[in-house]
């Protein structure tokens, strides 16, 4: 189970840095959701920061922080990126 935590995570931060164009997400769908949301959010963050617009990524980071306190109230799972 540790292994399959551990791809999952991968492969959103492959996402999140735009190495992969998209991923596969199954299960619940809110969970789904959520997930998708925190992932979404995850990524503008990141690509604020690497356009260096700070403005912006203040308030990306705001909204990757709403997504992932979310996801972590309705699931229990912390979001690591």
């Amino acid at each position: 189970m540790q292994q399959v935590r551990k791809q999952f995570i991968r492969e959103c931060a492959l996402y999140v840095r735009g190495d992969v164009s998209q991923l596969r997400l199954a299960g619940d769908s809110a969970a789904v959701k959520l997930f998708a949301t925190a992932l979404s959010e995850s990524r503008k963050f990141y690509v604020a920061l690497q356009e260096g617009d700070f403005k912006d990524a203040i308030a990306a980071l705001k909204r990757k922080r709403a997504a992932s306190s979310a996801l972590r109230e309705q699931t229990g799972y912390i979001w690591p990126l």
